[in-house]
């Protein structure tokens, strides 16, 4: 009788660790399948030139040439702005006070997204440049 009643609650503990930890591997998998992944090198010449040409044509008018800022403010050498958030901001828009920036994903594939960022990150100050 004892052995059976040790043995059902190795069960139930087994049981419970399984169910915790297939959670906790799920919501890991989720979350890395969730975050935007560029679709090639952020750092290649032809990629941020393409970007920078996208740039032109879509952000000038609130960012000004080469992110100096104009409506919104100046992006270029920022070094706060990762490649996740650049990505999500262009992607969903954002609302800060006053200004908006409107959502690209309607009217923008993922790759151009992608240009855009790879442009951006080059206009943000090098940890080199910065500690002079």
């Amino acid at each position: 009788m004892i052995d059976c009643v040790y043995r059902r609650g190795l069960n139930a503990g087994a049981g419970l660790f399984f169910a915790v930890t297939g959670c906790l591997g799920a919501a890991t998998l989720w979350a890395e399948e969730s975050e935007p992944k560029p679709p090639f090198d952020l750092a290649d010449p032809a990629i941020v030139d393409e970007g920078r040409v996208q740039f032109a044509q879509t952000c000038v008018y609130c960012h000004g040439n080469a992110g100096s800022g104009g409506k919104a403010g100046p992006i270029a050498g920022r070094t706060d702005l990762t490649e996740d958030y650049l990505f999500t901001t262009i992607s969903n828009g954002k609302r800060a006070g006053s200004l908006v920036m409107p959502t690209w994903k309607d009217s923008l594939d993922e790759p151009t997204i992608w240009k855009l960022v790879a442009y951006v990150v080059s206009l943000q100050a090098k940890p080199e440049a910065a500690a002079k």
